[in-house]
């Protein structure tokens, strides 16, 4: 069984073009991955009071169409697989007109809050009794790439990570990389360029006042990102492909 949402787009979700950005489907991914779990028993809030969270370690998103402003967009998601370390949850996105508009690949696992390591998701949850094998031929992308960045030696953005960065987690909330990442573009990419696909690679977390360097090279129709913490060490690979 599948759990779909709909989503309204606000002008605040939407970037220069008047077009939802991607950092906004990216939340409204999340925000759906959230209400199913919810809707499942092993929501956010289930996982606070036993001392657990959610954690993404990869996404992939591609995109044919970028909705509008005032436009309403429907996410259908579901839990493809379970294992004792990693759980990947797929979602489709339908445009008012019930046609894909756009897919996304999640990989998941669960950390124990105080420790902040990996805990056996069989064990934890009963998420295995929620796998959906039937769905995934709906899903025509690949799963979410390991990016490989080669990065140069400066850094082409730095950025002081503040309050507002920071999730219930207590540590950098999952879309902001990929925001600060997409600053790093021109204000021509946005208006005349669209983002086809991202894939990111969380590694490590990113905490309140660490200042994050984002290194990045472009290759052919490929922008790649390396976000570091001022110890030099990788948080976040992003690869856009436009």
């Amino acid at each position: 069984m599948t759990n779909t949402f709909d989503f309204y787009v606000y002008p605040r979700e939407t970037d220069a073009s008047k077009r939802i950005s991607l950092q906004s489907i990216g939340a409204f991914i999340l925000d759906a991955a959230g209400l199913a779990a919810k809707a499942r028993g092993f929501g956010m809030e289930y996982m606070h009071a036993h001392g657990l969270a959610w954690v993404t370690s990869r996404i992939a998103i591609e995109m044919k169409e970028y909705p509008r402003e005032y436009e309403t967009i429907s996410i259908e998601t579901w839990v493809e697989d379970c294992t004792s370390i990693f759980s990947t949850r797929n979602f489709l996105i339908y445009n008012s007109k019930k046609e894909v508009i756009g897919q996304a690949s999640t990989l998941w696992s669960m950390i124990d809050f105080q420790t902040r390591k990996m805990v056996d998701l069989l064990k934890k949850t009963e998420l295995a009794n929620h796998v959906l094998t039937t769905h995934n031929e709906l899903l025509t992308m690949t799963k979410p790439e390991r990016v490989d960045c080669k990065s140069g030696d400066e850094p082409i953005y730095i950025h002081k990570v503040v309050v507002s960065d920071i999730d219930m987690n207590q540590h950098v909330n999952s879309m902001k990389y990929l925001q600060w990442a997409i600053d790093t573009l021109s204000l021509d990419d946005i208006m005349n360029t669209s983002i086809k696909r991202v894939d990111i690679n969380y590694l490590r977390e990113a905490l309140y006042d660490q200042n994050i360097e984002v290194y990045r090279t472009d290759i052919d129709n490929q922008k790649r990102f390396e976000l570091r913490n001022q110890e030099g060490q990788a948080c976040c690979k992003i690869q856009l492909t436009m």
